[in-house]
């Protein structure tokens, strides 16, 4: 079968401001059992994501999590062949990437989502 993004994304999505804190962002993460966590700005645009990595090695829980997080982000469109976005993966060695749908995020895909589907 010929999956696209939109069949394996997560939604809602879990997401953080630009102000949040590290110790919070880290404690949304656990409470959600998630590994990344995409930050929208006041628009709720993409801002940035952050990873549970970059929150371990933050050395300061009061940072916002804007002087952390990853950007610019690469992004999936719902419509895209799940066989792209693996490739995309795998070339860029990211472990998630928030799904656009023009601006607006609706969904996130991480590379156990596309191990899941395609080891089905």
């Amino acid at each position: 079968m010929d999956w696209t993004v939109t069949e394996v994304m997560v939604k809602p999505v879990v997401t953080s401001a630009p102000g949040q804190s590290v110790k919070m962002a880290r404690r949304q993460m656990r409470q959600a059992h998630i590994r990344h966590l995409p930050v929208l700005d006041e628009e709720n645009l993409l801002a940035g994501i952050v990873s549970d990595r970059d929150l371990r090695e933050a050395r300061d829980d009061h940072l916002p999590v804007s002087e952390i997080m990853t950007r610019p982000v690469f992004v999936l469109s719902p419509d895209m062949p799940l066989r792209l976005a693996a490739r995309i993966f795998r070339e860029r060695r990211i472990g998630a990437m928030p799904v656009l749908d023009g601006r607006v995020l609706v969904g996130i895909v991480s590379i156990v989502d596309v191990l899941r589907v395609l080891s089905e």
